[in-house]
């Protein structure tokens, strides 16, 4: 059987013939699915096709899976409509499919709503009696194992590879009707620790780069894998939630075992920043928990989601002083999205706050109308922000101060390589994390 699957991207991004690839390498990496189904059809004939890196080759499939995200929608269908039509079988998998399952349906075979893992089996079979039902859906996520050939292609990141040791949102409440894991994995599941170190321990680069939506979220498991997998000598870079500074004892661990990259989520810096950013204590705190982690010679990012009522202008400026102050490394930006069919939607769809073209739906661009800042001088005062934090004489300024502390091996590679990463993606206007 020859199967292919297809892995879109956005215009800004999407490979062009005879041109440079775009944007920077440290964010292009493999999609994580075809890693984990290109394992379970090792027997079969399978191509990955990314458009990121390249364009659709000579190949005729048996069955094509395609990777639709929530914004990226619109052009599956329109891929499928101008390569394969109903001549091949064509499954759609991703959030966009899990969200709206009667929309795909006109236009592909299938539909996944869920992992197209946890369903291939079942696919499989029903593709070999010609019975492929119109919605597959996963109850529980079962397959960890990977494929890693396609981390070697040119084009993906050299430096770092990729894992999963758990599916599942582990999102404060609030924070919930944000995440694409409460939607694609409704019920959270964990690898089994012996096989996760195996499969560390198998890759042959150093630096992993952990996919978990918090990878602490089980301090006793994240714990117990780091040192285990320690005589590999491997360098962590992966998120996790305010929670892990209630257990300071914990980062002399982290450093020893090798983590150099530490992502805080949204959770962090939480939804009040307008009224913290000039609270004293708040600055010091957050001062100190910066601290705790680059005297562990680590480096620390944070995520921040933005974007609410009352926010305009003059916050913006003492948002860029207050991240500056607090001597964060990295900062990814979201715009606050809240996905479809979540509470937080519902609300602002009923008071007529919402953008309902789906394509829009990147985390930047902003669909949510709020009181106080129209969302073109919104996008404006983001980009402005971004730009501030990563042009050149904030990352020369940042880098002095934090060098000391990180080391000059973490300051080149950890810190600088990073932030020359995101300010390459934003010069050349391919789009911006996340």
């Amino acid at each position: 059987m020859k199967v292919l699957l297809y892995n879109p991207a956005p215009s800004q991004r999407r490979y062009t013939p005879f041109e440079a690839l775009r944007g920077s390498p440290f964010f292009r990496r493999p999609n994580y699915d075809a890693m984990r189904l290109a394992h379970l059809v090792r027997n079969h004939d399978f191509l990955y096709v990314d458009e990121h890196i390249e364009t659709l080759p000579d190949f005729s499939p048996d069955i094509v899976v395609i990777h639709a995200p929530l914004n990226l929608g619109r052009h599956a269908e329109n891929l499928v409509i101008s390569n394969w039509d109903t001549e091949v079988p064509t499954i759609f998998y991703g959030s966009y499919p899990t969200l709206f399952p009667s929309n795909t349906t006109r236009y592909c075979t299938s539909t996944v709503i869920g992992d197209i893992c946890a369903v291939w089996n079942n696919i499989v079979a029903d593709f070999r009696k010609k019975k492929l039902k119109k919605i597959y859906t996963s109850e529980k996520i079962r397959h960890f194992d990977v494929d890693r050939q396609f981390e070697m292609r040119f084009g993906f990141n050299p430096f770092f590879s990729q894992i999963r040791t758990s599916f599942g949102c582990h999102c404060e409440e609030e924070h919930r009707d944000y995440c694409y894991e409460n939607v694609l994995f409704k019920n959270a599941v964990r690898w089994n620790i012996k096989k996760a170190a195996e499969a560390i321990a198998q890759t042959k680069r150093k630096a992993i780069f952990v996919l978990d939506d918090d990878f602490l979220y089980d301090i006793k498991y994240g714990m117990k894998l780091l040192e285990m997998c320690w005589r590999y000598k491997k360098m962590w870079i992966f998120q996790t939630t305010s929670a892990v500074f209630e257990r300071p004892e914990l980062f002399r661990r982290l450093r020893d075992d090798g983590v150099r990259i530490i992502y805080l989520k949204e959770d962090w810096l939480g939804r009040d920043l307008m009224k913290n950013i000039e609270n004293e204590a708040f600055l010091k705190e957050k001062e100190y928990q910066i601290g705790m982690i680059h005297n562990c010679r680590i480096t620390a990012g944070c995520k921040i989601r933005l974007g609410y009522e009352g926010e305009n202008t003059q916050f913006y400026q003492r948002l860029l002083k207050f991240l500056t102050k607090l001597r964060i490394d990295i900062v990814e930006l979201a715009v606050q999205t809240p996905l479809p069919m979540t509470e937080t939607h519902k609300a602002y769809q009923a008071k007529g706050q919402i953008v309902e073209d789906y394509s829009l739906y990147d985390q930047w661009m902003p669909v949510v109308n709020t009181p106080g800042m129209a969302p073109q001088a919104l996008y404006s005062t983001m980009e402005w922000l971004r730009d501030r934090f990563y042009s050149w004489d904030s990352i020369m300024l940042r880098n002095i101060i934090v060098s000391p502390r990180l080391g000059f091996y973490n300051t080149v590679f950890f810190y600088l390589i990073p932030n020359l990463s995101y300010r390459s993606n934003f010069l050349e206007k391919v789009g911006y994390p996340p």
